[in-house]
Formats: structure tokens, sequence, C-alpha cells
């Protein structure tokens, strides 16, 4: 297991679970011959920093005829005549350490801007993994990012997210599927007893089917949770955070 903050290695590791492998979107290493391949099978895809977090550095790129483009964040599109450009363009912006690429994954979206969805586990008293809490992230103006502090986006409960693409009976359905998946995931980090809480980052696409994206292990935000009205969700989380450091 890949005890780092590696995407990349995390992907890999996670990639051997015939239970987790479905949820996985399309992915590899950054490089001129994986760009140009992701980008003839697929309408757009996102290249990742392999270890930052909180949204740093990430640019959505595309294909739209003969022309290359990319926005990074949130910022000014840029152009390319040729992938070869683009991957310059690319590591001009980025630099050249290890970058990750994926598809594109086709995100429900709340008022036309795209979200996904932050699963809370927490170790308890027990020390044995317990959801403690979740909540969409909705993308700001003009950002290809959910991160709600460097997006300039904002909290949602997942109810609400999902009520603009999903019925009640589908939601309820989706709520649940998440949780099975959380407790499948921290289940990997059994043989890591000091990780005691993971942030994990799923997407829903309009039809309610979930993507893995990310697997945050490194002091997940507990903050982020008390930018919704409801602060019952972070309440339980520091519940189960003082309980579990009690048990140390």
């Amino acid at each position: 297991m890949p005890y780092n903050s590696s995407k990349w290695a995390l992907h890999k590791y996670y990639s051997r679970s015939s239970n987790l492998r479905m949820y996985l979107p399309p992915t590899a290493i950054l490089s001129k011959k994986t760009l140009s391949s992701f980008l003839s099978r697929y309408s757009s895809v996102y290249i990742k920093p392999d270890r930052e977090h909180t949204g740093t550095g990430i640019i959505r790129a595309w294909k739209k005829g003969a022309r290359y483009s990319f926005v990074k964040v949130k910022g000014k599109k840029k152009y390319s005549r040729s992938a070869k450009g683009l991957y310059n363009r690319i590591r001009k912006s980025n630099g050249s350490g290890r970058h990750i690429i994926q598809k594109t994954i086709p995100l429900a979206k709340v008022n036309g801007r795209r979200f996904d969805i932050r699963v809370m586990m927490m170790r308890n008293a027990s020390g044995n993994w317990e959801y403690a809490a979740m909540l969409a992230k909705v993308a700001g103006k003009g950002s290809i990012i959910s991160n709600v502090r460097r997006g300039g986006g904002y909290a949602l409960k997942v109810e609400s997210a999902l009520a603009h693409s999903l019925s009640k009976k589908k939601r309820a359905e989706v709520k649940q599927r998440l949780i099975r998946l959380g407790y499948q995931i921290s289940n990997h980090f059994n043989h890591f007893k000091r990780r005691s809480q993971l942030g994990i980052d799923f997407a829903v696409d309009e039809s309610g089917r979930i993507y893995l994206i990310e697997v945050n292990h490194e002091v997940p935000s507990h903050v982020l949770f008390l930018r919704l009205k409801d602060k019952s969700y972070f309440h339980n989380i520091r519940r189960l955070a003082r309980a579990y450091k009690k048990r140390k």
C-alpha cells in the first residue's frame, strides 16, 4: 500500500481491488504519448500534479476540431495547434514533476455548475472505521475544480445537489452506495493504524453512476463541513475525532 500522497500510487493500489476497479476513471501518467492518446479517445481530460492537493495546478484539456485548449483551475482558456504544443504549454505552466491524466467524468450539475461529493470516514473509539458525514462541493463560477476555497465554490447537502438530476428513490440509493464504498475503501487502510480519517471524493453523473476521484488521507478538512447550514455533520466529525484521540 502506498503510504504517501501520490495520486498515481493510490490509483494503482485501488485498481488491484476487483470491487473498486470499476469505479475508477481511466488514468495514466502524463506524457506526450498519453496526452495524445487520451485526447483522441475522450472529449476532455483532467491533468493533475501527482502530489498536490486542494485543487492546486489542476488543468482541464480538450480537443475541438484541429485546435487544442486548456484551462488551469479557473484561469483564461489557452490554445495550441497540436498535442505536442499543448503538452509543452502544460509543462511550462505546471513544471516537470509527475502528473496524472484522467478521462473527464461527466459530473452532475447544480444550476450549470459541476459538483463532486466528499465522504468522511473516521475511526471511532473502538478503532473501527465509521461513516461520519458527506457533502457536495459545487464548483465556483468559471472554475474547473470543485475545491471550495480555491475554486470559489460552495458546499451543499448531498440530497439537495442530487435532486437536480435524480429521483428521490435514486438519491437514497446513491447515498447508500457511497457509504458502502466508504467502508470498502477505508478497510484498505486497516494495516495503517496511524491513519484515522479519510476524505473520499466521489463523482456522480446525471444517471447516478459513481466514480472514485481521490482519497485524501493526510488530514482531510473538517472545517469544510462548517460551510453547511446544518452543523450536525461537522459536530459528528469532531465527536468521532475526540473519541479516537481519547482512545489513544
